[in-house]
């Protein structure tokens, strides 16, 4: 184990069908940069099932699609995570490992603001070509006392 070794969790995307779960798709992430941007004590163990924030942390900065539903962070399915924890011992804090974390934030937060443009600029194309296909129907003022078909 280095400092560059990927430390690939298995998360499982999940959603509710009645009164149980339904596996939808397993992702499986390289967590290193929010492991390592974690303090030492705030690292969950290897049978540990409170490692949600890993999942939500990945949603922000782009390693894991963003995802409204249940989900399952499988540390115990990751083989490098016991051998990761082991090396954390002697390298409590990992230099640059919080700015790392902050620089893809960023990245990911333009990809979204680029991605919301392009789906805005659809939006106002469809506008545009039903207000220019039928004007009357689009200004409020027309709209009183007629009907729409």
């Amino acid at each position: 184990m280095d400092a560059n070794t990927p430390i690939n969790i298995p998360i499982r995307l999940e959603q509710w069908i009645h009164d149980n779960y339904m596996e939808v798709e397993t992702i499986i992430i390289d967590a290193r940069p929010i492991l390592d941007a974690t303090g030492f004590d705030n690292l969950p163990e290897w049978e540990d099932w409170g490692a949600d924030f890993i999942a939500e942390d990945a949603q922000k900065i782009g390693l894991l699609k963003m995802w409204s539903g249940p989900f399952t962070v499988e540390l115990f399915n990751c083989d490098e995570y016991p051998d990761y924890l082991e090396w954390r011992k002697t390298h409590k804090t990992v230099e640059g490992a919080a700015e790392h974390i902050l620089d893809l934030s960023k990245k990911e937060l333009l990809w979204r603001i680029e991605e919301t443009k392009k789906q805005l600029d659809k939006y106002v194309s469809q506008y545009e070509a039903l207000s220019g296909e039928n004007p009357r129907q689009t200004s409020g003022t027309a709209l009183v006392g007629r009907l729409l078909v």
